[in-house]
């Protein structure tokens, strides 16, 4: 029986390892660096002045999906816009802000004791509670292949 015990303490702990090692390996590519040292032969095929903008994790009109995403990385959300010229792309990527508010909490604490005698009564606490808000921060429209516009939002 203990040797199926350990075994399966052993199985949690090489689990725990491949999840880990997965989650790394994710965020590896999370850096334009990355993405440049993953993808060599894409990054040579860009013009100079492309390949200094993915460099900084930058892009420009005129820049294809492939330089967007080595850049960028993968969107956050796809969305489609129809055109007079027809359907476009557009890319958006967005970005966390994190925000603390107080908030009250009811409780119910014991006021007597020993244990046959416990009563509960409700009191009111004054907790913290952590709120994480998704905003957007850049769209891109793709029209043939190409950034033909881009929406920034100044913070």
């Amino acid at each position: 029986m203990a040797e199926k015990a350990e075994d399966t303490g052993v199985m949690k702990s090489i689990r725990s390892f491949l999840v880990s090692l997965a989650l790394l390996a994710a965020a590896g590519c999370a850096t334009p660096a990355a993405r440049i040292k993953a993808h060599p032969q894409l990054f040579a095929s860009f013009a100079p002045d492309v390949q200094a903008k993915v460099r900084l994790g930058e892009v420009a009109l005129g820049f294809s999906r492939d330089a967007v995403r080595m850049a960028l990385g993968e969107p956050g959300r796809i969305y489609h816009r129809v055109t007079t010229n027809g359907v476009n792309e557009v890319w958006a990527y967005t970005a966390f802000d994190y925000r603390t508010t107080p908030q009250y909490a009811t409780v119910l604490g014991s006021v007597t004791d020993p244990w046959p005698n416990t009563a509960f009564v409700p009191g009111v606490v004054l907790v913290d509670v952590q709120q994480r808000n998704e905003y957007e921060t850049l769209r891109l429209e793709f029209e043939n292949d190409r950034v033909r516009a881009i929406e920034a939002l100044k913070k």
